[in-house]
């Protein structure tokens, strides 16, 4: 007899719950319905779900099908070829030096802009006249479009007029009528793209190490003064592994725009002298939008894609283990 009284209870409660609900205005059914936290976190992660599928995985998956197609510009949709262009790819000279410039030009240019990134956000954190206008001075490269500061240096590297020779001539490292060619001979095309480039994310570098700095608590840096540690001991025992998250992060980053950037090197030379100074990025917008094999440019493009994946796993399995030491 209990039973049965009990259960008639629960129906009785469970009917009373539904009514309550159907009487629920809308907003009030939207109130309580986020209340629940599964859905509201579901429904956070919406909006960047959302621009994921839309922004990078459907242009991925159109470049995807274009490495196993023979598309071209006039004929986007072409047959399935499997794994013809990335043969194509292998076996092109030009490639096979874009592929070398690539691990070059972004091996060099982060080597550069972190040991002068370190000792310019040193140099800012020091107390002195004028710094916050130095500050100032050295966002601009970052601040300035990409196009004027290329336009700049072509000036400033221009055989004829360049400023470059010109203060090379007056201390005496280049004879007086002449200099090198900067941006028409293949080595110091090369390395005049990678100064640019370093002189364009510099600042990114520099602030980012600033700001890990700026954190570390000045009692650890005074105590372990004390006991007599000089700075490259403090630097690598101490201030490294605190701000390591955030170097790790922002080496990331980095990694990945100057693998896959190619607006410092089309800009400059577009590849020249002869092909020489050609990334894997504008060799394959050459190949795949200006000479119209879309299907060869995609494979290009693709090309680093695995190594970079496995790349960013590492550093962010081994930024994951620092962070749960």
């Amino acid at each position: 007899m209990a039973e049965v009284e009990r259960s008639v209870s629960d129906v009785a409660r469970t009917t009373a719950v539904a009514r309550a609900r159907a009487q629920l205005s809308p907003r009030e059914r939207i109130g309580r319905l986020l209340e629940n936290e599964a859905v509201f976190g579901y429904l956070m992660v919406a909006p960047a779900i959302l621009y994921i599928l839309i922004l990078v995985g459907y242009p991925f998956a159109i470049a995807l099908w274009f490495t196993v197609s023979d598309a071209t510009v006039s004929q986007p949709i072409g047959p399935f070829t499997g794994l013809t262009n990335l043969k194509f790819v292998l076996d092109d000279e030009v490639f096979k030096r874009a592929l070398a410039n690539t691990f070059v030009f972004t091996i060099s240019s982060q080597l550069i802009q972190m040991v002068f990134g370190t000792m310019l956000a040193f140099l800012l954190l020091r107390h002195f006249r004028g710094r916050r206008l130095i500050r100032a001075i050295v966002m601009l490269p970052f601040t300035v479009p990409v196009a004027v500061g290329a336009i700049a240096w072509q000036w400033m590297l221009n055989p004829t007029y360049s400023v470059v020779n010109w203060v090379g001539a007056q201390l005496g490292f280049f004879p007086m009528l002449g200099g090198p060619n900067w941006l028409g001979e293949e080595q110091y095309a090369m390395i005049s793209i990678i100064v640019v480039n370093v002189w364009r994310n510099l600042p990114f570098t520099a602030i980012v190490l600033t700001a890990g700095i700026s954190s570390i608590p000045q009692e650890i840096l005074e105590a372990a003064s004390l006991d007599g540690a000089g700075w490259l001991t403090r630097w690598r025992k101490i201030m490294a592994p605190i701000i390591a998250p955030i170097i790790y992060i922002a080496l990331l980053f980095s990694l990945v725009f100057t693998f896959t950037d190619m607006t410092v090197v089309w800009l400059l030379t577009k590849g020249s002298p002869v092909n020489s100074t050609h990334v894997i990025a504008s060799y394959a917008f050459v190949t795949g939008v200006i000479s119209g094999g879309l299907g060869r440019g995609a494979a290009m493009s693709l090309f680093l894609f695995p190594v970079l994946l496995v790349g960013a796993l590492m550093l962010l399995r081994n930024l994951k283990a620092r962070t749960l030491d």
